[in-house]
């Protein structure tokens, strides 16, 4: 055997350089990481069904509290919309994580922060008021961009948003 021939038996060493380890907490609700397009579809189908029972359950207990105090059905709206405060974050968070991952972290961060805050303005509207069909529109509208975080693939290998959360092992050659 020739001293300038690589071993050809011999693996390829491999080191680990950051590990993707993140708690369904911390995916929820930290705007710190990646995530990838299957977990991002995932976690959002989990908020939509956590929401809706989280919706059914406060909406259930705040209407009773209106009701039986004689309170005007305007605190019930304003009420159910500080009460969607907590589900608009973790949207927020979640998106923040899959934009990060696609490394598109500025611009298109500032304006998924414009957007949950017109959600946020949306959700202190009376019903029936023409604000909110304006509103309506609007949130529809600027949400058609947001779309492309299902189908637009990550960045391969770190980024300065942390580690790649498909690969944790990189291999080093000789």
């Amino acid at each position: 055997m020739d001293d300038t021939e690589p071993m050809a038996l011999a693996p390829e060493p491999f080191t680990v350089l950051e590990e993707w380890n993140m708690s369904i907490i911390d995916q929820m609700i930290s705007i710190h990481g990646r995530l990838n397009r299957l977990r991002y579809l995932g976690i959002s189908i989990l908020l939509f069904f956590s929401s809706f029972f989280y919706g059914l359950i406060a909406g259930s207990l705040l209407s009773l509290f209106v009701g039986i105090s004689g309170l005007p059905w305007l605190l019930f709206e304003l009420g159910a919309g500080v009460l969607l405060i907590p589900v608009w974050y973790c949207s927020y968070a979640i998106t923040v994580k899959r934009l990060q991952d696609m490394n598109w972290g500025n611009g298109w961060t500032t304006y998924l922060q414009a957007y949950t805050f017109l959600l946020a303005i949306w959700g202190f509207v009376p019903y029936g008021s023409a604000v909110l069909i304006i509103l309506d529109i609007a949130t529809f509208v600027l949400a058609i961009p947001l779309i492309v975080t299902v189908f637009a693939p990550g960045d391969s290998g770190s980024n300065q948003f942390g580690p790649d959360p498909l690969i944790t092992l990189q291999r080093v050659g000789l």
